[in-house]
């Protein structure tokens, strides 16, 4: 099938002569030929030689259809019932070269949906627009359909990930960290804030990473073991929305019960001491294992697990797109952080809010 079919009725001489006209200067503006077909429905009683000579100058693109008896309506049914065209439109004596010149331009919803059907006015319009400029000209040789993004809203946010992305990359910032370690953390997120900060990050994931990045170094590596990474040598180490993960196989990574509670004893292993973790995770009311997507914690569980070689200093929760943070710089007693966070996950956690934890080595 075609894409247009641009069609005319003759049954008057002395509109014939301007409808033909138009017809040749359509075939020179709209230089894209093979997509596109000329259907000239007339009276058998009219004889224009100006017609059959257009036609036989663009053979491949121009039929004639002769009727004994024709009107405008019916030699609408006519073009319909011979055309090839995902979409049709009339050249008539009024017609006009501009930017509206496609708003009359119709389809058949039973071979052509809505999203090609646009595609097809914005193509012929942006042609015509060019007006024979030679910059930019429309070939089909590098055509790239893009028949849905005009649907799609300006952006994404996700509730978790823009928003923790930006609130931890702003704590490293602020504390004046110049080059930290992370774990399984988002490129297209936490590490390009970070980078675009300058600050150089080492990042460890079981993934591949084609890098060459300036300020970012990959390495290959599984978190459960940091093998390669001494006792106490790192200052500074993050790990967002990555330790629900590990020992699901999700991402390739060995099938490991106890995966999450290896990764935070290999973190208390290479922090020093009055060296910081930033750590997020999906936390909620019940802990589970929504396998093999992740696991839900309660946000005590993340903070037990660390005690007493991690001293917790910060707790913020993610819920519904809005941040509510808690302190324990200066209050960080055990009990007193049990409390807390056990009442907190009881009566403001919903299912799956993301909790961010900054935690100090002692």
């Amino acid at each position: 099938m075609t894409e247009v079919t641009f069609w005319s009725y003759l049954a008057d001489e002395n509109i014939s002569h301007e409808i033909v006209n138009t017809l040749r200067k359509l075939m020179h503006v709209f230089y894209n030929m093979q997509d596109y077909e000329v259907l000239i429905v007339k009276a058998s009683s009219l004889h224009l030689n100006e017609v059959y000579s257009f036609e036989q100058e663009f053979t491949q693109n121009v039929a004639i259809i002769e009727c004994d008896e024709i009107t405008k309506e019916s030699a609408q049914d006519v073009m319909f019932e011979y055309a090839n065209g995902l979409s049709f439109l009339e050249i008539d004596c009024g017609f006009s070269f501009d930017e509206h010149t496609f708003d009359k331009l119709l389809y058949d919803a039973n071979i052509c949906d809505e999203d090609n059907f646009k595609y097809l006015r914005d193509k012929y319009t942006y042609i015509l627009l060019g007006d024979g400029d030679k910059s930019f000209l429309y070939d089909k040789r590098y055509e790239h359909k893009c028949l849905t993004d005009y649907k799609d809203s300006a952006g994404s946010i996700d509730a978790h990930y823009f928003y923790q992305d930006i609130y931890v990359a702003s704590k490293v910032k602020q504390l004046g960290i110049t080059h930290i370690y992370d774990i399984g953390s988002r490129v297209e997120g936490y590490i390009s804030h970070l980078l675009s900060m300058d600050i150089s990050v080492t990042m460890i994931d079981v993934r591949y990473l084609d890098a060459g990045i300036d300020l970012l170094k990959f390495v290959q590596g599984n978190a459960t073991e940091l093998s390669g990474i001494d006792d106490s040598s790192l200052e500074y180490l993050s790990c967002l929305h990555a330790l629900e993960h590990f020992g699901l196989g999700r991402y390739g990574d060995p099938l490991d019960f106890y995966g999450w509670k290896k990764a935070l004893k290999q973190y208390k292993r290479v922090i020093k001491r009055n060296g910081l973790l930033f750590l997020s995770v999906p936390v909620g009311k019940n802990e589970l294992v929504m396998f093999n997507a992740h696991r839900i914690f309660r946000p005590f569980t993340i903070v037990n697990e660390l005690y007493p070689d991690m001293r917790l200093l910060e707790f913020a929760c993610i819920h519904d797109a809005k941040i509510t943070t808690i302190d324990f710089n200066n209050s960080g007693q055990f009990e007193r952080i049990r409390t807390v966070l056990e009442e907190y996950s009881d009566n403001k956690l919903g299912d799956y809010d993301c909790g961010i934890f900054i935690f100090e080595r002692c």
